[in-house]
């Protein structure tokens, strides 16, 4: 069978059934030569992306377009933008900090979502296993209600200090080395520090007894170490631990 080649505009033969029936129009045949560009009710893309989806662009099924901001490349669906979901979203796990996810599951009617529930600014509660994997000072005490288990050593805050000292609350070791004098170390204000908050002064340098260590209150008169202003370590490395009521007082161990 031989084909005609054609130009200009091609009417198509009308379709009959027997009987004279007419019942549409049909053009037959292939466009192996044409990119068909002029033909109607055709969907089309102008925009070919590399990985992009393609859409329909206002409901229109002849009109696609490839959405640049939705990509696939076989393994990963990249969307720039927001998502959102009628139905459940499942995942083996979220990538991101999770700061703008709404909706989610708290305890005691307090803010906040995933495993923490955020009652105040100043407190959070979680059931679930944390991770912490930085060395920054915390703003806010860690509290554990109920048996703390460790499985590994325990590192306390170690401070060496060769000069008179102010004792800070995130202390917790105070060495001291009185070699070239006399050293006075002074306790934070009773009321900054929380009950049963602890310090341990130690004489590291061995010459307390020279030049001894002097341990004192914050200066208020009521805030006394077991009703005394000062105590004084003059052993060689001898060590004091004290400890705290939260209020005005504080009390060697």
């Amino acid at each position: 069978m031989a084909y005609n080649a054609l130009s200009g505009t091609v009417i198509a033969a009308q379709k009959y059934l027997p009987g004279n029936l007419y019942v549409e129009n049909v053009l037959s045949g292939n466009l192996s030569t044409s990119d068909g560009a002029s033909i109607l009710n055709i969907p089309r893309v102008s925009n070919a992306t590399n990985n992009a989806l393609l859409t329909n662009i206002g409901g229109d099924a002849n009109t696609l377009t490839c959405e640049t901001n939705l990509t696939f490349d076989g393994t990963v669906l990249s969307i720039t933008g927001e998502l959102t979901a009628s139905t459940g979203l499942s995942a083996s796990y979220l990538m991101g900090d999770g700061s703008r996810l709404t909706g989610l599951p708290t305890q005691g009617g307090g803010g906040g979502g995933g495993i923490f529930t955020t009652p105040n600014a100043s407190a959070a509660y979680t059931t679930s296993s944390i991770n912490i994997g930085s060395d920054d000072t915390p703003s806010y005490t860690l509290s554990v209600a109920g048996i703390s288990k460790l499985g590994g050593g325990v590192i306390h805050k170690r401070a060496l200090k060769t000069t008179n000292y102010q004792i800070s609350t995130t202390d917790y070791y105070v060495g001291v080395d009185s070699t070239n004098g006399q050293i006075t170390v002074t306790l934070p204000a009773a009321a900054a520090a929380l009950d049963g908050q602890t310090w341990i002064v130690k004489d590291e340098g061995g010459s307390a007894s020279s030049n001894n260590i002097i341990i004192t209150g914050s200066g208020v008169a009521a805030e006394t170490i077991e009703g005394t202003n000062q105590i004084v370590l003059e052993s060689p490395y001898a060590s004091v631990q004290i400890y705290c009521n939260g209020l005005t007082k504080f009390f060697v161990c």
